[in-house]
């Protein structure tokens, strides 16, 4: 990873995603927002990143049905040995435990079919 260290990845997600919140827009908005900042940064990059929006997303009453779908299938593209190089084995262990946590906290989560990220 060029341009990123792992917790950083992590860590600017997060403080996005609370600023967008400030904006009082809602939580679609703020997530929706977020996800876009950080798309494509790199291949590694890009598990990471969806697996920090997937850690937010699973705090939330309801979930678009696009990121329940979307993120649990990209996540399970995720091969540790592509990972090798870039991220420690301390980092891949600990992203893969994040990983499976999202995973199986967007299979229990309470399906939103509202595509607006509009404040309801």
């Amino acid at each position: 990873m060029k341009d990123w260290e792992y917790d950083e990845i992590f860590e600017v997600i997060n403080e996005d995603y609370n600023e967008y919140l400030t904006l009082n827009r809602g939580y679609r908005y703020a997530i929706a927002r977020t996800s876009d900042e950080y798309i494509n940064l790199g291949r590694i990059e890009d598990f990471i990143v969806d697996t920090a929006i997937g850690e937010i997303l699973i705090t939330h009453n309801k979930v678009f049905i696009g990121y329940v779908e979307g993120i649990p299938k990209r996540l399970g593209m995720f091969n540790p040995k592509e990972a090798e190089g870039e991220l420690t084995e301390e980092e891949i262990k600990d992203l893969l435990q994040r990983i499976n946590q999202v995973i199986d906290g967007l299979k229990n989560a309470e399906i939103d079919y509202n595509p607006s990220a509009e404040k309801r």
